[in-house]
């Protein structure tokens, strides 16, 4: 079955200078503005990253659906399309934390760390970005993948959710040297089952 849902992401990095500068010059009047408007270059090049990647993610979908959600954290970028309904993506990486103060700041109710702290805090804070970005209502469920040292959840209605499938890693169409880093190593990859709330 045709996936009815598309999730992409990318490290800014990897896209390059001169695929940012090409967006840049096919932005439209609105988004030409909100682009001016940025002080920060490191924001701006956020910006034009996710614009690269929505433009990329809807040839590759071939233009299917009209909903979009866009997110970026820390030289990251994520993207999701739906046929239907709003959709809400957030993707972080996964850095060193303290997840016992961190998470109880941000889980007062019912934080425990005990396992894979990583998984369990990004895994549940990526979902609740999620939630905020995506559209309202019991249909909407969130789906949540760790892969390449960052977590990215996704919202979506329940039948786009069943049929989006694994996020697409967009990369350099000349090449691509992937960079391992520390958390590429597998006790961030532990199996557990976090997805409650």
């Amino acid at each position: 079955m045709a996936r009815r849902a598309w999730l992409a992401f990318a490290r800014i990095a990897d896209i390059g200078r001169p695929a940012l500068d090409a967006t840049r010059r096919t932005l439209c009047g609105p988004e030409h503005r909100r682009y001016a408007r940025f002080a920060s270059g490191r924001r701006a090049r956020e910006f034009l990253a996710g614009r690269w990647l929505l433009a990329r993610s809807r040839r590759a979908w071939r233009g299917r659906g009209g909903a979009y959600s866009i997110s970026h954290s820390g030289g990251w970028v994520a993207c999701a399309l739906s046929e239907r309904g709003v959709p809400g993506v957030d993707i972080e990486p996964m850095v060193k934390r303290d997840f016992a103060t961190l998470g109880a700041w941000a889980f007062p109710d019912d934080w425990d760390e005990r396992g894979d702290a990583p998984r369990a805090f990004y895994g549940r804070w990526t979902r609740y970005e999620a939630r905020l970005k995506g559209g309202p209502g019991p249909t909407y469920r969130e789906r949540t993948w760790f892969v390449d040292g960052v977590a990215i959840s996704v919202r979506l209605p329940w039948l786009e959710l069943l049929h989006v499938g694994a996020p697409r890693r967009w990369r350099r169409a000349w090449g691509f040297v992937r960079r391992h880093g520390p958390l590429d190593r597998p006790a961030i990859v532990k199996t557990g089952n976090f997805e409650r709330r």
